[in-house]
């Protein structure tokens, strides 16, 4: 195998490298977006269930 060869192999590895790991980070920030939709939604909740005074006592 030529040294182009070894080289060109080389960097579809690190294309390969690199599209998965942004595909990992794309599929993390979904993933954030979705949680940080839960805790807003959880925060209004809270304060809705403060105000009407039906927190549940522990």
């Amino acid at each position: 195998m030529s040294r182009l060869d070894e080289l060109t192999e080389a960097a579809h590895c690190r294309t390969a490298e690199r599209d998965e790991a942004r595909a990992k980070v794309a599929a993390l920030q979904r993933q954030a977006t979705a949680l940080e939709d839960d805790l807003a939604a959880s925060r209004t909740s809270l304060r809705r269930m403060i105000r009407e005074g039906y927190l549940p006592s522990a």
